[in-house]
C-alpha cells in the first residue's frame, strides 16, 4: 500500500482500471472452468450409467444363455441321442429333441438357431445351422462351457448376415463305460443386437461413440453407423483392456474408456471427442471476450475524460499552493478560483478560507504578543505576593507542640493528650508515603480514638486484636480512620449506653488481609443497609440515600481498595437495629496486586 501511495493519481486510476479488467477476465475464466468441469462430470456420469446398463444386460443375457445350454447339455434324451449308434433309433429320438430345442429357444429372444452336433456324426438343428458346425468343432478348447466362439457370417440363412456363436462341449453323465466322455457339442447362434439388449444409448448431442466389442474387437453393437462385425482396425492396437486413455483418433482428440466383460469375453468401449463436449461453452466464452473487448473500448473514452477532469484542477491547485508557499507576500494575498467537480471546488474554497484565517490569525498573533509582555510582568508580581503569603506547615506542628507544652505546665492532661494526638494525625496525613504498614495505620487510629474518648467521656471502650503476621502488610494511608469515625458518630453517639468498639486484623487462608471494624451501637434498619450495599456495588451511584444522609466515607474507602488492590478487594457491611454494625475490609494478597 505504501508503494501505491507514492504513485500519481493517474497511475493509481490506471492500476484500478487494469485490476477491474483482470477481475472480469478471472471471473470469465473461472466460470468457464467451473461449467466445463460440471459438463464433463455430468457426461462422464451419464456414460458410466450407460455402460453399467449395457454391462448388466450383457451379463443377464449371458446367464440366460448359460442356463439354457446347461439344460440342453444335461438332458437325458440329448445325451442318449449323441451315443446312440442305431440310426433308426436316432431318427425316432430326433422329433423329441427337436421339440426340446424349439421350446428352449422360445425362452430367450434373439436365439437364431440351436445346433446339437455329435461326435458320432449325428446332428440336430432348428434352422439349418448344422452345416456350419463341422468347421467350428476344431476351434473349441476342451471342456468349453458357454464359450464364445466367434462372430460368423451366415449369409441369408437367418435373415441377418452376422451371428454370435456360443458353444458348450457335452460330456456323457450317465453311468457306464462312457461316463465323463465327450460325446458332442452344443451351439447357440445368437443375434448380436440381442446381447446388449434394447436400450437408448445414442448420446448424439455429445457425439460419444459406444461400442460392444468381442475379443477380436469386432463390433457386436454400437450407437454409430459402423457395420456389425466390422473391426476398429485403426484403434484396436492402442486400446487399453481396462481404464481411460486420451488418444488421437480420426483426426480428433478423444477420451477413450474400456471395460471388459469376462463372462462373454467381450468389452465395452466409449469414445468422447473433447471438443464436442465443450463446443457450445467455447462459443459462449468467445462471445463474452468479444463483448468485454467492445465494452472496454467504449468505456476508454469517458474514462480518459474523467481522468483529465480530475487531474487538471488538481494540477492547478498544486501550482497555486506552491506559489502561495514561496514566501512572497503579494502572491500570498491572492486567491484561487477553480471550476470543476464538487470536491475540488470545496477544496479550493476551503483553501481560500484557510488563507483568510491565516491572515487573520497573523494579525491577532501580533496583537497578542504585545499584550503578553504586560501580562508577564503582572504574573511575576502575583507569584511574588503568593510566595510571601504561604504558611510553612512546620508552623502548625510547632503551634500544636506549644499548646501541648502549655497544657502540660498547667496540668491540663486532656488538652495535652488531644493536641498531641491531633498533631500526630496531622503530621501523618500530609507527610510520608501514601501506603504504610497496618501497624502504623492502627497507631494513628489509636490517636484518633483517644481524642474521641476524651470527647465522649469514656462512653465506649476499644479493643485491638492485630495478628503479628498482619502488622507488616501495607495498606493505604488513612484507610481505617473514616470507618472508625462512622462507628463512633453513627453507632455510639446516638445511644446513651456504654458501647464497645473492636478492630481485628488477620490473614485468611487465601493470604488476603482481613480487617474487621465492629461496634455494638444502634445499628441500622434493613432498608438503610440495603441502600448502602447498592452504593458499594455501583461506584457511579451517588453516595447519598433517599433520606439525604451521605455515605462518602464508605464509598471512597471501597473505591480506594478496588483501585489499589484489584476487583477482589473491597468493603462489605452487615448491621441490624440495636445489634451494632460490622464492616469488613479485604486487601488482596501482594501477588494478586502484582498480577493486576
Amino acid at each position: 500500500m505504501a508503494f501505491l501511495r507514492r504513485l500519481s493519481i493517474r497511475s493509481q486510476l490506471l492500476i484500478l482500471a487494469g485490476s477491474a479488467i483482470l477481475v472480469l477476465l478471472v471471473i470469465i475464466l473461472h466460470t468457464y472452468a467451473t461449467m466445463s468441469g460440471m459438463i464433463t462430470r455430468n457426461h462422464e456420469e451419464y456414460v458410466k450409467q450407460t455402460i453399467a446398463e449395457i454391462k448388466k444386460n450383457v451379463a443377464s443375457n449371458g446367464d440366460v444363455l448359460f442356463r439354457l445350454m446347461q439344460t440342453i447339455s444335461y438332458n437325458a434324451d440329448v445325451q442318449s441321442f449323441l451315443v446312440e449308434q442305431n440310426e433308426l433309433r436316432r431318427y425316432e429320438m430326433f422329433k423329441e429333441i427337436s421339440r426340446l430345442l424349439t421350446s428352449q429357444r422360445e425362452l430367450k429372444d434373439g436365439i437364431l438357431d440351436i445346433v446339437v452336433s455329435g461326435d458320432n456324426g449325428a446332428a440336430i438343428d432348428i434352422n439349418g445351422g448344422s452345416r456350419y458346425a463341422a468347421e467350428l468343432n476344431g476351434e473349441l478348447p476342451d471342456k468349453s462351457n458357454a464359450y464364445y466362439v466367434d462372430m460368423r457370417q451366415f449369409g441369408t440363412l437367418y435373415g441377418s448376415g452376422q451371428g454370435l456363436v456360443f458353444a458348450t462341449t457335452i460330456y456323457y453323465v450317465q453311468q457306464g463305460e462312457l461316463f465323463n466322455t465327450r460325446v458332442g457339442t452344443l451351439y447357440f447362434i445368437v443375434d448380436p443386437a440381442s446381447l446388449a439388449g434394447e436400450q437408448d444409448y445414442t448420446l448424439k448431442q455429445t457425439h460419444t461413440q459406444i461400442y460392444l466389442l468381442d475379443r477380436s474387437y469386432k463390433i457386436i453393437a454400437s450407437n454409430t453407423d459402423r457395420e456389425t462385425g466390422s473391426q476398429l482396425a485403426d484403434l484396436t492396437d492402442r486400446l487399453p483392456r481396462n481404464g481411460i486413455q486420451s488418444l488421437k483418433w480420426q483426426g480428433k482428440q478423444y477420451v477413450v474408456q474400456t471395460e471388459s466383460l469376462p463372462g462373454v469375453d467381450a468389452s465395452i468401449l466409449s469414445a468422447a471427442p473433447k471438443d464436442a463436449l465443450l463446443r457450445e461453452l467455447l462459443d459462449i466464452r468467445k462471445q463474452e471476450l468479444i463483448i468485454l473487448s467492445i465494452g472496454l473500448l467504449v468505456l476508454a473514452v469517458p474514462f480518459m475524460f474523467i481522468i483529465n477532469n480530475i487531474l487538471r484542477p488538481l494540477k492547478k491547485m498544486i501550482f497555486f499552493m506552491t506559489t502561495a508557499g514561496s514566501g512572497d507576500d503579494l502572491k500570498f494575498r491572492k486567491r484561487i478560483s477553480l471550476k470543476g467537480y464538487l470536491e475540488v471546488s470545496i477544496m479550493a474554497s476551503a483553501f481560500n478560507g484557510m488563507l483568510d484565517e491565516i491572515e487573520h490569525l497573523t494579525q491577532r498573533l501580533l496583537e497578542t504578543n504585545a499584550r503578553l509582555y504586560g501580562t508577564e510582568l503582572e504574573r511575576k508580581k502575583s507569584e511574588l505576593a503568593f510566595l510571601r503569603s504561604q504558611i510553612n506547615p512546620h508552623f502548625l506542628y510547632n503551634t500544636l507542640e506549644a499548646i501541648t507544652g502549655i497544657a502540660a505546665v498547667s496540668g491540663q492532661d486532656k488538652i495535652k493528650t488531644m493536641t498531641r494526638a491531633l498533631s500526630s494525625i496531622f503530621r501523618y496525613s500530609i507527610k510520608g508515603a501514601d501506603a504504610v504498614p497496618l501497624s502504623e495505620e492502627v497507631r494513628i487510629v489509636e490517636a484518633y480514638v483517644r481524642i474521641q474518648q476524651i470527647r465522649f467521656a469514656d462512653r465506649f471502650t476499644v479493643r485491638y486484636r492485630i495478628a503479628r503476621e498482619a502488622e507488616g502488610r501495607v495498606v493505604p494511608k488513612m484507610i481505617l480512620q473514616p470507618l472508625v469515625e462512622n462507628a463512633i458518630y453513627h453507632g455510639v453517639e446516638p445511644t446513651l449506653r456504654h458501647c464497645a468498639l473492636e478492630i481485628v486484623g488477620r490473614i485468611d487462608e487465601a493470604g488476603d488481609l482481613i480487617v474487621d471494624v465492629r461496634d455494638d451501637g444502634v445499628g441500622m434498619p434493613p432498608e438503610r443497609l440495603e441502600a448502602l450495599r447498592r452504593m458499594l456495588l455501583d461506584p457511579a451511584r451517588s453516595p447519598e440515600d433517599a433520606d439525604g444522609r451521605r455515605s462518602i466515607g464508605l464509598v471512597n474507602v471501597n473505591n480506594r481498595l478496588a483501585l489499589t488492590f484489584g476487583p477482589l478487594s473491597g468493603l462489605s457491611i452487615d448491621s441490624s437495629p440495636d445489634g451494632g454494625t460490622h464492616i469488613r475490609l479485604r486487601f488482596a494478597r501482594e501477588r494478586r496486586d502484582n498480577d493486576a
